[in-house]
């Protein structure tokens, strides 16, 4: 008769056994777990930016209104880069005018108007953006939606002339 043969492992061998099959369960584990990793690129974009605003870039041009005066000073003010600008509307010193406006022209059309009144005004701010180098307004305050320019107009109605007083005998 046959004598059945059993294969058995030394206690030294059993438990190198099962350190290899730890040592080979912790290698591949590490490998499936670098393999599900994500890994991420950080980039980051300079953004294109507009010419300084000046009167090459947004040029002043007469107002839609012809009722509108055009003494008015306008003054352009440029960010580093520049990224967003603001067009100052000033009152022509000593007319005290009711109203000033800015117009906002893309070629001849409006784009946007801003006024302000008061009795006397004496200024008017309107934000404008670059946006992939083209200078653009927001259609209102606070908008996210823009439309871009080409030309600025800056006006005042209602203008009156200041009285002054002198010392008699000291006209000439």
């Amino acid at each position: 008769m046959g004598r059945a043969s059993t294969f058995a492992f030394s206690p030294g061998r059993q438990r190198i056994r099962v350190m290899l099959s730890t040592a080979l369960l912790f290698i591949s584990a590490i490998g499936m777990s670098q393999a599900c990793m994500s890994t991420s690129v950080i980039t980051t974009t300079a953004p294109v930016c507009c010419k300084m605003l000046s009167q090459e870039t947004l040029a002043r041009r007469t107002p839609s209104n012809s009722a509108y005066e055009q003494c008015s000073i306008l003054r352009r003010v440029s960010s580093s880069c520049p990224e967003d600008g603001i067009v100052v509307c000033d009152a022509a010193d000593d007319t005290n005018p009711r109203s000033i406006h800015i117009e906002f022209f893309n070629n001849d059309n409006v784009v946007r108007t801003a006024t302000k009144d008061g009795n006397p005004v004496t200024t008017l701010t309107a934000k404008v953006v670059c946006i992939n180098g083209e200078w653009r307004v927001p259609l209102s305050t606070n908008s996210e939606t823009t439309e871009r320019i080409t030309s600025v107009s800056c006006s005042q109605t209602g203008s009156q002339g200041a009285d002054k007083g002198y010392i008699m005998n000291t006209a000439i």
